[in-house]
């Protein structure tokens, strides 16, 4: 598939075709479209416990640069950003189906009373934590390992997703409402979404023409990061540690 399309095309359409186009990509979608659409009979309510193991089965199933191709598409205009929302059918995966919103450490404690949810977000606190020290924005200096945890995510109790047509951002769907003496750790739980310098530098890479190759969507992002420490490294040694500014463009000058 393409990743890069002329300004104002719709990416994540191009993106959804792509997948049509191979056998089990489509195949897989269509079957976590209809678990997260079809209401419980008797109810106008979906089952979200098959919704959500009917994403996990797509997301676990499908190479790479199809899954993450119409999970992470670059966006340029609100009805792609709408599409791209809608993708993991948020009416079901996402929302509560009285659309209230509980309490974020409430979530993470039912999290972590599931094996696999509890797993999986320990993957996502471990390789998308953030730090201003490495050019990708995260810790382990790995936009992969970081895009793989937060897509793990999806089909469990924290399933994250856009928050909006207009924007690249995330979150849980939780808030701290009720808190009491714990709101700053609540708030410290929603940030690692909603303000996750890591997160939102992982998902611009897979955003950038070099790294956009079907065979290589992760690795190319890997690559891109390796060349840019080891242009800041060049850079230091050549203008001096003290020259921030210089560095900075020549390294993501590559």
């Amino acid at each position: 598939p393409s990743f890069r399309l002329p300004d104002g095309e719709n990416q994540c359409l191009k993106a959804a075709q792509d997948c049509g186009l191979y056998e089990k990509c489509g195949a897989l979608r269509s079957e976590y479209v209809l678990a997260c659409t079809k209401p419980v009979p008797g109810t106008i309510r979906c089952n979200q416990y098959k919704c959500h193991r009917a994403l996990r089965r797509f997301l676990e199933r499908v190479p790479e640069e199809y899954s993450l191709g119409v999970l992470f598409c670059p966006c340029t205009n609100t009805l792609c950003g709408e599409r791209r929302r809608k993708t993991i059918v948020p009416s079901c995966s996402y929302q509560d189906a009285e659309s209230l919103q509980p309490n974020c450490l409430h979530q993470q404690s039912f999290c972590r009373r599931d094996d696999l949810c509890r797993s999986r977000l320990a993957d996502f606190l471990s390789n998308c934590q953030p730090s201003h020290l490495t050019a990708s924005g995260c810790l382990k200096d790995s936009p992969a390992l970081c895009l793989r945890a937060y897509a793990g995510l999806i089909g469990t109790i924290v399933t994250p997703n856009y928050i909006s047509n207009s924007s690249a951002d995330v979150s849980l769907w939780c808030n701290c409402e009720g808190s009491g003496n714990q709101w700053q750790e609540c708030l410290r739980l929603q940030r690692l979404f909603t303000h996750n310098s890591c997160l939102r530098e992982s998902t611009l890479c897979l955003n950038r023409p070099s790294v956009l190759t079907p065979d290589t969507l992760l690795l190319g992002c890997e690559r891109l990061m390796f060349l840019s420490n080891l242009a800041q490294t060049h850079c230091n040694l050549t203008y001096g540690s003290k020259s921030t500014v210089t560095c900075f463009i020549f390294s993501f000058s590559i």
